[in-house]
């Protein structure tokens, strides 16, 4: 189960951060995740070695962690999406606080 919370979150930061990794990275980084090719899929297509295919994604694991860590989009999308769920479940006046709470999310990202 581990695995497929990584595979989901990965993909997730891939698509929020992924242009901003660099071209090796992004690819790497998407064959392995999304399309779920080994590194050794992955370096046989490329024509490289394993172990090159292995440091780029590191690479771009690292970056994606620190995009997240620093900006928080992920974890702010899924906060609002929580919120959106739990206010379909409540009353109309539960719903306005709910609503209030997801404005003030959307207000802390500056817009």
């Amino acid at each position: 189960m581990e695995k497929i919370k990584k595979t989901v979150r990965y993909n997730a930061l891939l698509h929020i951060y992924g242009p901003l990794l660099s071209k090796t990275q992004l690819a790497f980084t998407d064959a392995y995740f999304s399309y779920d090719l080994s590194l050794g899929e992955i370096a046989k297509a490329k024509n490289i070695t394993r172990s090159a295919v292995e440091d780029a994604i590191k690479k771009g694991l690292k970056k994606l962690d620190s995009y997240e860590k620093d900006l928080k989009i992920l974890a702010r999308s899924q906060k609002i999406l929580k919120l959106l769920q739990e206010a379909k479940e409540k009353s109309d006046e539960e719903k306005n606080k709910v609503l209030q709470e997801i404005e003030r999310v959307i207000n802390s990202y500056g817009i």
